[in-house]
């Protein structure tokens, strides 16, 4: 998950690409791609919570040992107005390599008033992005 984010962020469209379950590419989806990281400042994540999908864990693992993982995250960013994603994704692991298959999306996260901002600018959420 955070090699996604980190290709996301450095606009490694080649790594986005690589990285997504083979079943579930489309057409199309380089350009997208290209176009969102283009336009879109990634400011940070957060992993939430995280299921199965470690080496050591033999939860979630099928019979051909395929492992499989949960993260829930939150990534912020600017594109130009700021937002966030939050998601459930699934992973799965095939042959050493880990896969994002889909997710789903989850509602965004807001922080209290007294809470860092989100943004990385060391003011609290309600001097800055919580006005």
């Amino acid at each position: 998950m955070r090699s996604r984010y980190t290709a996301y962020h450095q606009g490694d469209v080649d790594y986005l690409i690589a990285t997504h379950h083979p079943t579930q590419r489309y057409g199309g989806q380089r350009a997208a791609l290209v176009q969102s990281v283009a336009t879109t400042r990634w400011l940070g994540l957060r992993v939430l919570a995280t299921e199965a999908g470690q080496t050591s864990d033999a939860r979630g693992a099928s019979q051909e040992g395929e492992r499989q993982g949960v993260v829930e995250f939150v990534a912020y960013y600017e594109d130009p107005k700021p937002g966030q994603v939050h998601e459930r994704s699934r992973f799965v692991r095939q042959k050493e390599r880990w896969f994002y298959v889909d997710g789903d999306a989850l509602p965004p996260l807001v922080p209290k008033r007294g809470d860092p901002c989100w943004c990385g600018s060391g003011k609290k959420y309600k001097a800055c992005h919580g006005r």
